[in-house]
């Protein structure tokens, strides 16, 4: 061991002691105006690493994580210093442990925190291997920006156990300090990025530029109680004005769209490229009628100006929805929300029109309230319904069907507030939601060696965000043990009629599902949107039968034929079927008769709300 060591320990010179120090200080020292340099929160804490691991020959390893705040998981992204092979083993995967360690070095006000290895029994099956590679004690540094939106921890290892209380925490409180004022200016820096305020193609503002503006005007309006509308208009069929007449038409599409909303908008309005082919104006001191006129006046004068590209003029139009302060909410998010629902509306019916939020979605809007207090309070939940094998009669999978609990206590099932959500665009957090309870059901049945297929509804809403498919991944990878695919606890089930347009573009979405073994149903096959080349391109498990078309079975010598049909592709296929809505014997035996594999429905059980490992509440 060098003198150097011993002195750290306490039982040599303390001028070594010293001499170390300072050369540790001198070494942050130096490091400080690079630091303040960096120009993004990635490239201060890799610096970071460096320095220190640079700074002193006791320091063995350092590694950083950066992240959004609430992140899952702590995971170094980077790692310098002798002992940076074990690094990966040093972090934290998801789940509720990862969080109290990461809430714990994130949150402890701004100062270092200090471990002791051998002790800390959080650092889990990583603290054999930090000692094997001679780290004794660590000290966390967190970073954030002002907002805490970007949260990160640069974790520091020596190979003494007294190193950090030996030469002392003020160094590293001083370049912890200096580090976060790096954190805000790059955060300030990404923030002048965003608010170039300045769309190319059309020469209006951009999405960050209208939505500060946005928050001003609705704060003032909060203050003054003066009205404002924002008028949510995009160009009908754009995709087919692309496809059909090349890119460049689209582009002079959206241009003559953004020159006819200037032209048409009042002094003092605002009109925004919000985002591809939407545009968003913004109509100061506006109320709902007001509003609509302006929106009427820009609808028609869209239609009657066909847009000229190469010698040729193609006519467009746009769909326009209508959203008032206060009427359609008190927050900005919630008048946002209800011109896109009154887009929504236009779209539905018919486009090239204007449809106001206040006039068109007034049901909605109420069943919206309730779906949003049911998510916030818990008061949303799965309720499972038995699937059974046909030749023996037992219980091989459930479905989970979304439910809410009014407040009354009364049960609204998902036919009552499922139109509202697509309406609004939040499926997606209710598939999250239900996800999340089906795991948490198939983790405390799993003990007890039930290992049916769980089925769950998964809409387009939800696969079109990666962010939320990455979440129900880790909770499922937090507490579901690895196997094969029929050990996983999810059976996901699409409906053809949300994804017409490519079954290949499909499997891409579907990718993270699939890749981890989870299996894949059809749902509401037979529905008139049945297409085969689904059965061709993806590696389908299930194939669930519309109810509609079982119902008629009974009755329907055609129908009989068809489900045979159908029986013997998957047969072929080496499918499993599965008809819904079987709600009497009669039905069964028909269904047992011509080959179909399960079944579910009234006949054999309701949907039942799960509250807890004992207790079960029947859904009437």
């Amino acid at each position: 061991m060098s003198s150097t060591s011993t002195d750290i320990q306490g039982k040599g010179s303390p001028t070594e002691l010293l001499q170390e120090r300072d050369a540790l200080n001198r070494a942050l020292l130096a490091a400080s105006a690079s630091l303040a340099e960096a120009k993004d929160h990635d490239a201060i804490l890799r610096f970071a690493c460096d320095i220190l691991v640079t700074a002193s020959p006791r320091i063995r390893l350092a590694w950083m994580y950066l992240g959004e705040a609430g992140d899952a998981a702590v995971r170094p992204s980077y790692a310098v210093g002798p002992a940076r092979a074990c690094a990966p083993h040093l972090g934290w995967g998801g789940g509720p442990r990862a969080q109290q360690w990461r809430e714990s070095r994130l949150h402890a006000n701004g100062q270092p925190v200090v471990s002791d290895i051998r002790a800390d029994a959080q650092l889990g099956p990583g603290r054999e291997r930090a000692l094997e590679n001679q780290l004794e004690t660590c000290v966390c540094l967190p970073f954030s920006d002002g907002d805490a939106r970007q949260q990160g921890l640069v974790m520091i290892y020596a190979d003494q156990p007294d190193y950090f209380q030996r030469i002392g925490l003020h160094p590293f409180i001083a370049f912890a300090q200096l580090g976060r004022v790096a954190f805000e200016q790059a955060t300030n820096r990404k923030q002048l990025q965003d608010m170039a305020t300045i769309d190319a193609l059309t020469g209006l503002l951009n999405r960050g530029a209208l939505q500060k503006i946005l928050e001003s005007e609705h704060a003032q309006s909060q203050r003054s109680g003066h009205p404002y509308t924002l008028l949510l208009l995009d160009v009908d069929r754009f995709k087919m004005v692309n496809d059909t007449y090349g890119h460049s038409a689209g582009d002079t599409a959206l241009a003559a769209v953004a020159s006819i909303a200037e032209r048409s908008l009042r002094e003092g309005d605002w009109v925004a490229r919000w985002g591809g082919d939407e545009f968003l104006c913004l109509l100061t001191d506006a109320d709902d009628e007001k509003g609509a006129v302006i929106a009427e006046r820009l609808r028609a004068q869209v239609a009657e100006q066909p847009i000229a590209c190469d010698g040729r003029n193609i006519p467009i139009s746009i769909s326009v929805g209508l959203a008032h302060y206060p009427q359609a909410g008190d927050k900005l998010e919630t008048v946002l929300t209800a011109a896109d629902a009154a887009l929504y509306g236009a779209k539905r019916r018919g486009r090239n029109r204007v449809v106001s939020s206040s006039r068109e979605a007034r049901g909605v809007f109420s069943i919206a309230g309730q779906l949003e207090s049911a998510l916030q309070s818990g008061r949303l939940q799965p309720a499972f319904q038995p699937i059974v094998e046909l030749d023996s009669g037992r219980v091989v999978g459930e479905e989970a069907l979304a439910r809410i609990i009014t407040e009354e206590g009364n049960l609204l099932e998902a036919a009552a507030f499922i139109q509202a959500a697509k309406q609004l665009r939040i499926v997606r957090r209710i598939d999250s939601h239900v996800m999340r309870e089906v795991v948490q059901r198939w983790v405390q049945q799993f003990s007890s060696g039930k290992t049916i297929a769980r089925f769950v509804n998964v809409s387009a809403d939800l696969l079109r965000h990666p962010e939320l498919v990455d979440d129900v991944l880790h909770t499922v990878m937090d507490n579901v043990s690895t196997g094969n695919g029929r050990d996983k606890p999810l059976v996901i089930e699409i409906t053809e009629r949300e994804f017409l347009n490519n079954p290949r573009e499909l499997r891409q979405i579907l990718a993270p599902f699939l890749d981890y073994g989870m299996q894949l149903a059809i749902d509401d096959f037979g529905s008139g949107y049945s297409s085969f080349q689904y059965l061709a391109d993806l590696p389908v498990t299930y194939l669930k039968i519309d109810g509609a078309l079982v119902r008629r079975a009974p009755k329907e010598s055609k129908v009989r034929a068809i489900l045979k049909g159908i029986r013997d592709i998957a047969d072929d296929l080496n499918l499993t079927t599965l008809a819904e809505w079987v709600e009497d014997e009669v039905t069964s035996e028909l269904l047992k008769e011509i080959g179909i594999h399960w079944a579910q429905g009234y006949y054999f059980g309701r949907p039942q709300l799960h509250a807890g490992k004992d207790n079960i509440l029947g859904i009437r």
